[in-house]
């Protein structure tokens, strides 16, 4: 891309050259024609068909940006891992087992007959008289007022806004935007990497025995008499059915579903430009002025030549001439040429393949058999025993505790720390700015104006009429009737019950307790640590390098007019070969 603007802007370039030396202004000094022959219009003519004003090739060294990838070494902080160790106290339970007593009161339960009296509600019918209201309704007439609607017509005034539009010129201001460049300075964080010294604190445990008192609740025993009752185990041997699951294995198939990659060959279509550079020569319009390349110009006799169309006189001539004047111009374009082709290419495709299995299950079957099982039965039996009864008395007493503290201490490491320095650089930017311009606009303006029109419309009013109408009347007339009531008369009665009655008894049952002692006890252990450590790594790094390129450029050679130009100069005196140029043309020979 930048070799072709290059490319492009020297061929511009090189096109105003030509003009300028062909076509421009007056010269300050006639030069004379160096390699054209000043005896017959015919050699001058042959001569400047070879070498005129036509654009001739030259080659030119152009540098040209591109991008160059190094290896450069760079020092990386790497944080490295180094095992250590240390120790430190864990307090340790031990389990120890101690045989206890404790006192459990249990409910014995006993039956008694209770007696109680209750009451029992038993129906009994009566009859009773009650007063009803009965409804007896009449037809009575009655006034009522209805209004009756009346229509009526009414002429009202109403006002009306009219709009009237005008043409009204506004100013108005406008922001207009335009470009400049401007250099500013700004600030850039560049990071580098520093060893500081950092101090952290460590909490070291260490383990120191306390004093501690506790309560401790102290049972002792009484001697008490209590009956109970006891259930007498005795033992019958009796047949009992059962159920066994007996496993077994059997071997099943199935299928399973497995996915494979299969290379699948694609086409896709691919463009590419094949196209070049090619030198195209065309016209285009001259300066203004006579004496062009393609225009005689005018001559020292007085008059132009006839292939201009100028005037009679030389002076009204070179006025007028430069209108129809042109010049032919070389220049490279390029000419695209975009070429599709099909490319192959491989990709996978997943597909799903079924595959057979075995595999074994575990499944059982039911079977019934037959045991002899000892079914074990109670009878209640009643005993007198003597029952230690377990008291307590609080008593204070005091014991060692092992308890671990912890100790802070300070220790310093050195730890990377991640910095930056401020740099001050430059750059150009383009800032877009805006000046105001005044302009005129046309807005149309509407106003109104109140015009009082008039309007017929229908009033509706209401008129008062008396009418009759005949209402049903209800009025109530008290009766006396006679009812059966069913009425619960109470009746007392006696029943006997049984009552299940829970005595409570009291037994010591000895238990055991298992008692956690702390034991302390030193571990090591092995843990890691991130040491930093400066490494020398290779770094890929991209910079752009100015790189020198050959390309054709178009250059001016031979004289200064064209074939046209030297024979219409040699045969009527103008800026022809040999000659010296007039002063008021402009076209110098020296090319």
């Amino acid at each position: 891309m930048f070799l072709s603007t290059t490319l492009a802007l020297v061929a511009a370039t090189c096109g105003q050259t030509v003009q300028a030396q062909c076509c421009g202004d007056a010269a300050p000094a006639p030069a004379p024609c160096g390699g054209c022959t000043d005896t017959l219009a015919g050699d001058a003519v042959a001569n400047g068909a070879g070498a005129g004003c036509g654009p001739a090739m030259t080659t030119q060294t152009v540098m040209v940006p591109q991008q160059v990838t190094e290896t450069k070494m760079v020092t990386v902080t790497e944080m490295k891992q180094e095992t250590r160790q240390r120790s430190y106290t864990v307090t340790k339970c031990v389990p120890r087992t101690e045989s206890r007593t404790r006192t459990v009161t249990k409910s014995v339960p006993r039956q008694e007959t209770k007696t109680e009296n209750y009451t029992v509600m038993v129906p009994s019918q009566k009859t009773e008289s009650y007063t009803v209201q009965v409804p007896v309704t009449t037809q009575v007439a009655q006034e009522y007022t209805v209004m009756v609607p009346k229509m009526s017509t009414v002429e009202e005034q109403y006002s009306v806004q009219v709009p009237v539009t005008t043409q009204v010129e506004v100013p108005y201001t406008v922001s207009v935007p335009y470009k400049e460049t401007a250099t500013r300075t700004y600030t850039v964080n560049v990071p580098y990497t520093e060893m500081v010294a950092q101090n952290y604190t460590v909490c070291v445990p260490h383990t120191v025995n306390v004093e501690k008192s506790y309560r401790v609740r102290v049972p002792y025993t009484e001697q008490v008499s209590q009956s109970y009752n006891v259930s007498v185990p005795y033992t019958e041997t009796k047949e009992v059915s059962y159920t066994v699951s007996v496993p077994y294995t059997e071997t099943m198939t199935a299928t399973k579903t497995v996915c494979q990659r299969v290379p699948v060959t694609k086409y896709r279509t691919v463009s590419k430009d094949m196209g070049s550079y090619q030198c195209v020569t065309e016209e285009v319009p001259a300066a203004s002025g006579c004496g062009s390349s393609s225009c005689g110009g005018c001559g020292s006799c007085g008059g132009c030549s006839s292939s201009c169309g100028c005037g009679d006189s030389c002076g009204s001539a070179c006025g007028s001439c430069g209108g129809g004047c042109t010049t032919t111009v070389s220049k490279k374009v390029w000419v695209p040429n975009v070429v599709s082709e099909q490319v192959a290419y491989t990709t996978y495709t997943t597909q799903s393949v079924e595959q057979p299995y075995t595999y074994n299950v575990t499944k059982s079957r039911c079977e019934t058999r037959t045991r002899t099982v000892n079914v074990t039965k109670y009878r209640s039996e009643t005993r007198t025993r003597m029952v230690n009864v377990r008291k307590c008395r609080t008593e204070v007493r005091t014991k060692s505790v092992p308890v671990t503290k912890m100790t802070r201490e300070t220790r310093t490491r050195m730890v990377p720390v991640r910095r930056c320095r401020q740099e001050q650089r430059t750059q150009e930017y383009q800032v877009c700015k805006t000046r105001a311009e005044q302009r005129t606009r046309t807005e149309s303006r509407t106003s109104y104006k109140t015009e009082t029109r008039t309007r017929t419309k229908q009033v509706c009013s209401q008129v008062a009429e008396t009418r009759t109408r005949m209402v049903p009347q209800t009025t109530m007339t008290t009766e006396t009737r006679e009812r059966n009531v069913t009425v619960m008369v109470p009746e007392q009665k006696t029943r006997s019950f049984n009552v299940t009655v829970m005595e409570q008894v009291t037994e010591e049952v000895p238990y055991t307790v298992t008692i956690m002692d702390r034991v302390p006890e030193t571990k090591t252990e092995d843990y890691t640590v991130c040491v930093p450590v400066q490494v020398q790594k290779e770094v890929q790094v991209s910079k752009t390098i100015m790189v020198p390129q050959t390309v054709e450029v178009p250059v001016q050679s031979g004289c200064g007019s064209s074939a046209a130009g030297a024979a219409a100069g040699s045969s009527q005196g103008g800026c022809g070969c040999g000659e010296a140029a007039a002063s008021d043309c402009g076209c110098g020979c020296g090319c």
